[in-house]
């Protein structure tokens, strides 16, 4: 009976690691056009959608994979993406599990709050820490209107990965 169980565990989470590796070459080969100069930040919304699920630890697990598969696509990788995705999965599991109900409306929510955080800290420190000209201009064209781009995919990921956990139910 236990060993039924976990097998399902594993073809889920399997599963789910598919799904991010697939949208980070999805995201990192430019099959996602962008919108009006603003690109589609695919791997946010998909780590939130797989914590609400998951729940806290391995929904940081998963945002460590997505956010690592992000810096390695970057030339200049720092770290700086495993580092938000990693607070976002933990994060967003946590807060479905004490505040939040599992739902369509609490996942656009919380893709919402986590491109918004991961796009104003993205634009503080490497714009206006750099102090580049044109940073407010740079903030109003191309990363507000990613945050309005990227949750337009929050309905393909929340139904997505709800029907791997539908399919792999005990």
């Amino acid at each position: 009976m236990r060993f039924a169980s976990s097998r399902k565990i594993y073809i889920r989470r399997g599963l789910t690691a598919m799904l991010v590796f697939v949208t980070a070459f999805f995201q990192h080969s430019g099959f996602i056009p962008e919108l009006f100069g603003a690109p589609a930040m695919l791997l946010i919304p998909l780590t939130v959608c797989i914590a609400m699920f998951e729940r806290s630890i391995p929904g940081m697990c998963f945002g460590v994979l997505a956010g690592l598969l992000w810096d390695f696509a970057l030339s200049g990788a720092d770290g700086f993406f495993s580092v938000m995705l990693t607070v976002t999965g933990f994060i967003t599991g946590a807060m479905v599990t004490f505040i939040f109900r599992n739902n369509i409306r609490a996942a656009l929510l919380l893709s919402f709050g986590a491109l918004s955080l991961c796009n104003i800290f993205h634009w503080l420190m490497f714009i206006v820490r750099k102090g580049y000209e044109g940073g407010f201009e740079l903030l109003f064209t191309r990363y507000v209107p990613s945050v309005f781009y990227s949750l337009i995919f929050v309905f393909i990921y929340y139904f997505s990965v709800k029907i791997i956990f539908d399919v792999t139910a005990e």
